[in-house]
């Protein structure tokens, strides 16, 4: 992340970067925010939106440099990957990302992401009102899709 910063700085300017138009997007592999999944198909499930005290998203949107625009939706919406190691560690984060620097971001203030999450596997746990029609052929855990689900957002460049 600090790498990614460095550079976008140096192209632009460390004092100019925010205010020009630029993006980050893709897999971070690490998030912020994450929502804990209790429970069971028989009992219900629970979800817990859980706040990280580090990550190293941080970096690049300290200081308003550039903005996670997925924020823009409810946190119980963020999600782009689903990870489990069995009924006692399962979760729902975001790994996927478009960060638009902050003149990009202002210019776009009522544009939304899209998280595409037909793909997912059976096995992946929606919180209520979620739920999506997979993909054909998708199975329990494979095959799928992928293991992250797509954004996608549609920007005003002009």
């Amino acid at each position: 992340a600090q790498a990614v910063r460095r550079i976008i700085e140096e192209r632009f300017g460390k004092d100019y970067a925010a205010d020009k138009r630029w993006a980050i997007c893709g897999d971070m592999n690490d998030y912020r925010q994450r929502v804990k999944v209790a429970g069971d198909a028989i009992d219900g499930y629970r979800f817990e939106v859980v706040d990280e005290a580090l990550s190293c998203i941080n970096v690049l949107t300290a200081g308003g440099f550039c903005e996670n625009v997925v924020e823009r939706r409810p946190e119980m919406n963020r999600w782009s990957f689903y990870h489990t190691r069995g009924p006692e560690e399962r979760h729902l984060c975001q790994l996927d990302y478009i960060l638009l620097s902050k003149g990009l971001a202002a210019s776009n203030a009522t544009a939304v992401p899209d998280i595409i999450r037909n793909g997912q596997p059976w096995r992946t746990i929606f919180p209520p009102g979620q739920e999506v029609e997979r993909f054909p052929r998708a199975g329990w855990d494979r095959p799928k899709a992928s293991d992250h689900c797509p954004v996608a957002i549609t920007l005003d460049m002009t």
